[in-house]
């Protein structure tokens, strides 16, 4: 009788801690507010996207019981370039008041465990400024963030912002305040890459990024917030129907030329080289129109009303001579996306992207891809007239694609600069588009490695 008694008090004792330990949880989970910025891109493809996740972000709340609130920014702020955080900080603030929450910014392809993230924010105090987040570093000093010196021993963090980061109530205020301060403010000339250069801004009030593995890359089952990579269209597109038009100048015919002869351009069946000079042994074509020193708009603009000729070209990929692609990884990413919309695709930059004269534009080195039937709105006399011929090209047409309500779809595929110029984990685990620059590469060996899905190669072995 005595074991049994024994036994007896031991249930009644463990069953008084599971419920004390269950009215802890449930009030924990009503301890702080979440909310949840979606940034979904001005398309009905990325809204679907955004629309799912808010949709599931909602449904795990209330099966939790946790009181969420969930913005689009394309809604909530939208024709504002949310895109470089700034503007969100501004939001969030007027939102929340002076409530204790979790601002949690996420991506239009991410994918949140809330439970996982509720437990992974316990952890902290949201009335301490905290930033946290997947932590990545430069391995060295490169031209996307302006050559910022490298600190081995102590690398400045910011976020791999594929797989969400979180902001404390504290530092929403605090840094609403300090944007507030016009003095204070970052120089926005040009957003290159908004992740690094926000999380500047955030430095300079003091705080830095806590990394934290529960905000993934690849999926397992502790994450709060994981990057779950678009899904590959299946729409039937040839590689005909892509012309993939390269600017050159005869200063480069024998230097970068045959290095695009070697590697990507054997798989683009409809390309033409864009010369100053017409040279048949190498194959370029001219159109007339003189070199410029830097700029050529002139000579992007005449790509453009040529290719409005080809009958075949649904889209106009229009590249430098020393960028490197990936046609099959192209192909798979417009068959996503309907040529007779119109539709601007690339790696996308800001010039005074805040301010009402600035503007969103698609970066010239990885690529700039359009559909035909922008193309041909492009093309139309007085819609996109250079000011000059060396104006600059990229730029300008972002102009152009801003007076015509045409928002630049970006994707991260593409690349301005060398893979050494990004931390490796921002190289994975999407299959990258182009990259940039022959400078201090060997270009045959970067597009073996990256770019090439031939039987044998590197990238190949992995796919």
């Amino acid at each position: 009788m005595k074991i049994l008694s024994l036994n007896t008090s031991i249930l009644k004792l463990s069953l008084v801690v599971a419920v004390c330990l269950f009215l802890r949880e449930a009030e924990s989970l009503r301890k702080d507010g979440y909310i949840f910025v979606i940034l979904n891109q001005q398309h009905p493809r990325h809204s679907a996207v955004a629309q799912q996740l808010a949709d599931d972000i909602a449904y795990q709340s209330k099966e939790l019981s946790l009181e969420c609130k969930i913005y689009k920014m394309e809604e909530e702020l939208p024709n504002i370039a949310s895109w470089t955080y700034y503007p969100i900080v501004e939001r969030i603030h007027q939102l929340q008041g002076g409530n204790d929450s979790w601002t949690v910014i996420l991506e239009e392809w991410s994918q949140v465990n809330l439970k996982n993230l509720h437990h992974l924010l316990m952890e902290y105090q949201s009335s301490e400024p905290l930033f946290l987040g997947n932590a990545v570093h430069d391995a060295t000093e490169t031209i996307i963030h302006h050559f910022d010196l490298v600190d081995e021993k102590q690398p400045f963090l910011y976020p791999d912002t594929r797989s969400g980061f979180v902001l404390s109530s504290s530092l929403i205020a605090s840094l609403a305040k300090r944007w507030a301060d016009k003095s204070l403010r970052p120089k926005l000339d040009f957003t290159i890459d908004a992740q690094y250069e926000f999380a500047r801004f955030i430095e300079s009030d003091g705080v830095v990024l806590t990394n934290h593995d529960r905000f993934c890359i690849e999926d397992h089952p502790d994450c709060a917030v994981v990057f779950s990579p678009s899904q590959l269209c299946d729409a039937d597109l040839e590689t005909e129907n892509i012309h993939f038009a390269v600017k050159t100048c005869s200063q480069f015919h024998l230097e970068r030329l045959p290095v695009l002869k070697e590697t990507w351009i054997k798989k683009a069946s409809n390309y033409a080289l864009y010369s100053d000079v017409y040279d048949p042994a190498i194959g370029t074509v001219s159109l007339g129109i003189p070199n410029t020193e830097r700029g050529h708009c002139a000579k992007t603009m005449g790509i453009i009303q040529h290719a409005v000729e080809i009958p075949s070209m649904l889209w106009l990929a229009i590249v430098d001579d020393d960028t490197l692609l990936s046609v099959s990884q192209l192909k798979s990413l417009l068959s996503c996306y309907n040529p007779k919309e119109l539709i601007a695709i690339g790696e996308r930059y800001g010039f005074h992207a805040l301010g009402p004269y600035g503007y969103d534009y698609i970066t010239g080195g990885g690529g700039m891809i359009f559909s035909r039937t922008l193309v041909e709105k492009l093309a139309e006399p007085g819609v996109c007239d250079c000011p000059t011929s060396d104006t600059p090209d990229d730029m300008f047409l972002g102009v152009c694609l801003k007076r015509l309500s045409v928002p630049v779809i970006h994707s991260e595929t593409f690349h301005q600069s060398r893979p050494m110029d990004y931390p490796a984990q921002l190289l994975k685990p999407e299959l990258p588009v182009s990259f940039h620059k022959f400078w201090m590469v060997n270009p045959l060996e970067v597009y073996s490695a990256w770019l090439d899905d031939s039987p044998g190669s590197h990238n190949h072995e992995e796919l």
